[in-house]
């Protein structure tokens, strides 16, 4: 059977996005992500998504890490997802969407401004010290560390992101690793490691945002605050207390294809 995809990004953080009702069952199987996702013998992505039809919302996205595993949210993923559904007629500019932690809403201004609606962030621990890094665990609609580093680079945190990642404290489940250092009041730096991916990321949504609340909190920043990711830049609003959050950022379809899948062995 011939499964049609579509690869799209969000300043550079990759996805390969399937429509349920067009492929078979295989699709969520984690062996079958696993290939389709790795870089020299697959399509090669950071991650699955996958789109549904919902009776609550123009249209439900589960989001798998290469590794084959669910996460509860990607923002990064959202905005290519509501791109991809606008570009087949789906959806309006306007469109709302299930995921793993609840309802959002999408608006496509153009393909460099598409805004999606937040859950509002919170922190689930007071600052703690992980393996010499001091932050908080912030949820964001997925688990966050966030530490604030100076100059911060994408090698140290590709040194620090998997101890943390991999730290007792947060077994069994894990968390992604964000590590934020502030360029001046209405700008900050996020370079993000990302368990399910294990690697250091060129953008991470989720975890911009969960810095963003961090540092906002911390230095009493205000809305909007810019985020520079090694893969672009992405902005943030948000009223005083958080309940209103709002992401914008860039997405883009690289190419629509299909694969065979005959070509694919899962498990079990």
């Amino acid at each position: 059977m011939k499964i049609p995809f579509t690869k799209a990004h969000g300043t550079g953080n990759d996805f390969i996005i399937l429509k349920k009702e067009d492929c078979p069952t295989l699709i969520s199987d984690p062996s079958f992500i696993q290939q389709i996702c790795n870089r020299k013998t697959g399509i090669g992505a950071d991650s699955v998504l996958i789109l549904s039809e919902s009776k609550s919302a123009n249209f439900k996205m589960d989001y798998y890490n290469s590794d084959g595993s669910w996460e509860t949210m990607c923002a990064n993923g959202a905005r290519c997802a509501g791109l991809v559904m606008h570009s087949l007629g789906k959806c309006t500019e306007n469109m709302t969407m299930i995921t793993g932690d609840g309802k959002h809403q999408i608006q496509i201004i153009d393909e460099e401004n598409i805004r999606l609606s937040m859950r509002p962030p919170s922190f689930k621990t007071d600052e703690v010290k992980i393996e010499n890094c001091i932050g908080q665990h912030v949820d964001s609609g997925a688990r966050h560390f966030v530490a604030e580093i100076k100059n911060v680079t994408q090698k140290l945190v590709f040194e620090i992101g998997p101890i943390i990642r991999y730290s007792d404290y947060f077994s069994p489940h894990g968390i992604n690793v964000n590590c934020v250092e502030i360029i001046n009041k209405e700008t900050i730096k996020v370079i993000t490691y990302e368990k399910g991916i294990e690697n250091v990321m060129l953008s991470c949504g989720s975890g911009s945002t969960a810095s963003a609340y961090y540092l906002a909190q911390k230095y009493k920043l205000s809305s909007p605050i810019n985020i520079q990711v090694p893969g672009g830049n992405l902005s943030i609003e948000f009223n005083a207390d958080w309940t209103e959050v709002w992401l914008t950022g860039p997405a883009t379809i690289v190419f629509k294809s299909e694969i065979d899948s005959d070509l694919f062995t899962c498990q079990k």
